[in-house]
């Protein structure tokens, strides 16, 4: 009876697994590589195949034991989920080393690094006679996903989605002279794409005159399945946490002046508040907050594992967001499993951009621009949660819910749908 109950099993799947279209998944980051790039594709994957789309995937190859390895970065991925792994090929020769490595990205910057996109070229050549993909979806940052992706469906004429995760053409980030360059390329290849998807709603309003098509919001987002049920704060200290890096654009000072104001003011006892920063070194909290580590109950810890983070958040009084003056498009990826843990938030300053219509609109925190301000929201808390251990927000779940791994799978499912109607 049990092998007969097995291959009943075995066959079912095997129908299910028929029934699926089947899409391509280009990426350069992938668990179980601990990179914010890696969250959104491996979440992706995880849940393509229960609306409709079974994943292939090409990623670089990271081993397991490597640097910033977490195997349990996005949990459990499906075994049906097929996962190419192209590692990176050594540069030996002087021409490998000077040339193809240092002058030709300025030239094709979307095949960058040229040896592993020759060698994902092959792998994709080989997985294109061997499965009839429906479509494929490439994701970016690099944009040498892009030029393969663009490569591949003109050689299978099958449609494919530009997914943009950051954007040359309106942020400015890498060197001033590479940019344009790289601008220039990535707004070419949007162009030619069936499809264009994109992070913020900001960003989609400023490119998409830039490539002249429409452009689909998809964000980043939290896996609820990642985020265990009946976790409280620590009620021995009222903890602030910050998760992940601090980029260039973002500005602690205005938080720790505010902090500042609080523990002068004597309603927060200095012994009683701990600032927490997991991710950023110690050198990098003294470039931005100068003083801060010394002066201040702020604290570095080196970077840990998503599974880890996650508790911390949990476990955390409260949780500190911090935009990016100037660009109201750029959405920190943290403020998802910020959502996803269900602590308040404290987002400064208001730029007016797209993290704080996030946080207005699921009332999961406060949005504060002065140190005052921010002194008060952390005096009123600190209150509530000495009195009760906890603080309580009238969060809408609904609108939370519009951000979780799922549901933004579900919008790329139907947007796949869309270029790919039937099989």
């Amino acid at each position: 009876m049990p092998p007969k109950f097995t291959l009943e099993k075995i066959l079912v799947r095997a129908q299910l697994r028929a029934a699926l279209k089947r899409v391509l998944l280009i990426a350069f980051y992938f668990p179980p590589r601990n990179h914010v790039a890696s969250y959104r594709t491996g979440c992706f994957a995880k849940y393509l195949p229960e609306n409709g789309w079974l994943p292939t995937v090409i990623c670089q190859d990271w081993p397991a034991d490597g640097r910033d390895s977490d195997p349990n970065f996005v949990g459990k991925i499906p075994d049906e989920v097929k996962i190419v792994r192209v590692p990176q090929p050594p540069y030996r020769t002087f021409y490998e080393r000077m040339v193809v490595r240092k002058l030709l990205p300025y030239v094709s910057p979307h095949f960058a690094p040229h040896l592993w996109s020759q060698k994902a070229t092959e792998a994709i050549t080989q997985l294109c006679r061997e499965t009839q993909f429906d479509a494929i979806w490439a994701t970016s940052d690099p944009i040498v996903t892009m030029g393969l992706a663009s490569q591949a469906a003109k050689r299978i004429n099958k449609p494919w989605i530009a997914d943009l995760r950051d954007t040359y053409s309106l942020v400015p980030f890498g060197s001033w002279y590479k940019r344009p360059i790289w601008a220039y390329h990535e707004r070419r290849l949007c162009r030619d794409a069936n499809a264009v998807a994109i992070v913020s709603p900001t960003w989609a309003r400023e490119i998409s005159p830039k490539i002249g098509k429409q452009v689909h919001v998809i964000e980043n987002g939290y896996d609820p399945a990642l985020f265990p049920t009946g976790v409280q704060p620590d009620k021995s200290i009222f903890t602030i946490s910050y998760t992940g890096s601090i980029v260039r654009l973002e500005n602690p000072n205005l938080f720790m002046d505010g902090l500042r104001v609080a523990l002068s003011s004597g309603t927060i006892p200095r012994d009683k508040i701990e600032v927490r920063f997991y991710g950023p070194s110690v050198e990098q909290i003294n470039e931005t907050c100068p003083g801060a580590l010394e002066t201040l109950p702020v604290k570095s810890y080196p970077k840990v594992p998503h599974k880890q983070v996650i508790e911390i958040q949990q476990k955390s009084a409260a949780l500190l967001l911090l935009t990016c003056t100037d660009h109201p498009g750029v959405l920190p990826a943290k403020i998802f499993d910020y959502l996803g843990a269900k602590r308040p938030i404290l987002l400064a300053p208001d730029d007016g951009g797209d993290a704080c219509d996030i946080v207005r609109r699921t009332g999961a925190g406060e949005i504060t621009s002065t140190p005052q301000e921010i002194a008060a929201v952390l005096t009123k808390w600190y209150a509530e949660w000495k009195q009760t251990g906890d603080i309580k927000l009238s969060r809408n779940e609904q609108a939370v819910e519009h951000y979780s791994r799922r549901d933004q799978t579900r919008r790329l499912a139907a947007l796949l749908d869309s270029l790919s109607p039937v099989r």
